[in-house]
């Protein structure tokens, strides 16, 4: 998420913190700030959002959180009244996955190449322009948080249906990419073309300078549809980034009569239509009880109640005294985060100050009796040597199949989860064999792995289990040495499989860590990955478009590189960058792909 320091000041007007200060105080809220650079005559900082602060996507959340932080004014924009037709659009919703849909026609446009301040601000974010009414709408895409769609209504008509598909094979994005449709697609068509996705317009009723009449859409649907539909069609897009997550209707109206306002002063022309508001029903926040006491308990220092009241008022929540020390808030529709007390206490201690809470405080404490089990030592103990020694450690079912001793010893299950593995094990070999199979199976030779786990038996009609260690190596003689370094004798010998019973073994009083081979790799940064498509007019081997693009990149910084995906002649690169930063990682790995 891109946030350009002169944008934000138009949602805070007061704002005076300098953008050192303001990075600092952005990631101690919870919106992670990776840098910030001055571009173009902008300071614009990089953030990463949380995933579910769907409403941090636009200036107007981050801009709410700060007016909190920093107690400044939230300036709205105001809604103006616009002269409007008695004509009624005839639009159609056919599908209950549209939460809402704010629409008008506007006609007699001019439209144009878009002036210098809004191909500035467009760049700026990453997006190529288009012309003034594209670019205005995602400029407030980027304000708001929701996506906006513009028809151009000589392609389409007045004729939108919002339905889900079940006619069309094929679709062309904007951007010419042609997409093969089934039939669960939420799309926005006309009774006989597609003309687009929820989250992506199509090239039939693209906005051209050429449009003079056009129907400006603002929706929301269901969220998990939206992804779905975006995972199926391997399609993102900003649209789809902020629409699959769960934002506010209520935003709607806000958004839509700024993006009005800034049509007609950038584009001229003139509303002709009534105002199309299709709402499927207002969702009512939850009512949570808050305890204030609970902040200062959670966050282990004082936070005083009317600090805790005062910020859960400025955020916009609705509070009702019921005790002393009791309360019920209803969060504001945009905080669709805020669901239980817990996510309130954070609200507080977050506004607080993260960075107030005491590092160095002495804690008091109690020396407890340790009641760890000696077993527990001895298997810690025989793990850190049996990993020194080259062992893979396996972890498996105790269900088999079948039994190793006699029928009256095993141990039947009832209801079993596979109704083929219905017996305990009575021997953890019986496992490390099934293991054995499937390292064959993969062609992985000189195998050498244990495991350490329950087997369990019956005599006398009761029931016992027993801790043991089962060891396999394609080697015996070397199965032979490792156990003689271990001092351990086999209770069970099977080919190149042994087996030890721990409950019998001398137990110790406590655990000392082995000393393990180190073949760590030091990381001094975050590991950043990133993705990119690569198209090749001719199909070619991965293995070489991977040892070919490795080349491009400093060894120093490549943690791995990997084709997750192929379509036709487009290949999708997944490239992990260690030891740089975030900047540092973006620019080489757009000039390794010849992104720019």
């Amino acid at each position: 998420m891109k946030l350009i320091y002169s944008e934000l000041k138009k949602f805070l007007p007061d704002l005076s913190v300098n953008p050192e200060k303001l990075r600092d105080d952005l990631t101690m809220i919870g919106h992670f700030t990776n840098y910030f650079e001055e571009t173009q005559s902008e300071i614009v900082f990089d953030l990463d959002i949380k995933v579910n602060r769907g409403d941090c996507l636009g200036y107007y959340g981050l801009a709410r959180d700060l007016s909190v932080l920093y107690n400044l004014p939230l300036s709205k924009e105001s809604s103006p009244s616009f002269p409007v037709s008695n004509y009624s659009l005839p639009l159609a919703v056919t599908t209950d996955k549209v939460r809402r849909i704010m629409a008008l026609k506007i006609t007699a446009l001019k439209n144009s190449t878009s002036p210098d301040w809004l191909q500035k601000f467009i760049k700026l974010h990453g997006t190529n322009s288009v012309n003034t009414l594209v670019d205005l709408t995602n400029y407030i895409m980027f304000l708001y948080g929701i996506p906006v769609h513009a028809f151009d209504t000589a392609k389409s008509t007045d004729n939108l249906i919002w339905e889900i598909n079940s006619k069309y094979s094929e679709f062309i994005s904007l951007d010419k990419t042609k997409l093969n449709l089934d039939n669960n697609i939420l799309m926005i068509n006309n009774p006989g073309n597609a003309l687009s996705l929820s989250f992506w317009g199509g090239q039939a009723c693209a906005i051209t300078t050429s449009t003079t009449d056009t129907i400006i859409e603002m929706a929301l649907y269901d969220p998990t549809t939206v992804r779905e539909n975006s995972h199926q069609l391997k399609s993102v897009t900003e649209s789809s980034i902020r629409l699959e997550k769960d934002l506010d209707p209520e935003l709607i109206p806000t958004a839509f009569n700024h993006l009005i306002k800034l049509i007609l002063e950038n584009c001229g022309g003139q509303i002709s239509s009534s105002l199309f508001d299709y709402y499927r029903g207002k969702i009512s926040p939850p009512k949570i009880e808050f305890n204030p006491q609970k902040v200062s308990a959670i966050a282990g220092i004082d936070i005083p109640t009317d600090f805790s009241i005062n910020v859960l008022k400025h955020l916009g929540c609705s509070i009702v005294q019921n005790l002393e020390s009791s309360f019920s808030v209803n969060p504001p529709s945009i905080r669709k985060d805020i669901d239980i007390e817990a996510d309130l206490v954070e609200e507080v201690v977050r506004f607080w100050g993260y960075q107030k809470i005491p590092m160095s405080q002495p804690l008091t404490f109690k020396k407890l009796p340790d009641i760890t089990p000696k077993i527990i030592y001895l298997i810690d103990e025989l793990k850190d040597k049996l990993v020194a020694l080259g062992y893979d450690e396996i972890m498996s079912w105790p269900l088999t199949s079948h039994c190793e001793e006699p029928d009256d010893e095993a141990i039947h299950t009832q209801n079993s989860i596979n109704s083929e593995v219905i017996y305990l094990r009575q021997s953890i070999i019986q496992s490390l064999k099934s293991q054995l199979s499937q390292y064959q199976k993969f062609k992985l030779h000189q195998a050498q792995f244990f495991e350490i786990g329950k087997i369990y038996f019956q005599e006398n009609g009761k029931y016992f289990e027993e801790n043991a260690l089962g060891i396999y190596n394609y080697d015996s003689q070397k199965l032979q040495s490792d156990l003689n370094t271990l001092n351990l004798t086999t209770d069970i010998i099977d080919n190149n499989f042994s087996e030890i019973i721990l409950d019998n073994l001398p137990k110790p009083n406590k655990y000392v860590p082995h000393n393990l081979p180190s073949q760590a790799i030091e990381l001094t940064s975050q590991i950043i990955t990133l993705d990119a498509n690569l198209n090749l007019n001719s199909p070619k081997d991965p293995i070489n478009l991977i040892k070919e693009y490795s080349a491009k990149i400093n060894s120093k910084i490549l943690w791995s590189m990997q084709i997750i995906d192929i379509y036709k002649n487009r290949y999708t690169f997944r490239v992990s960058y260690y030891n740089c930063d975030d900047k540092t990682a973006k620019k080489v790995h757009l000039t390794a792909f010849n992104l720019f």
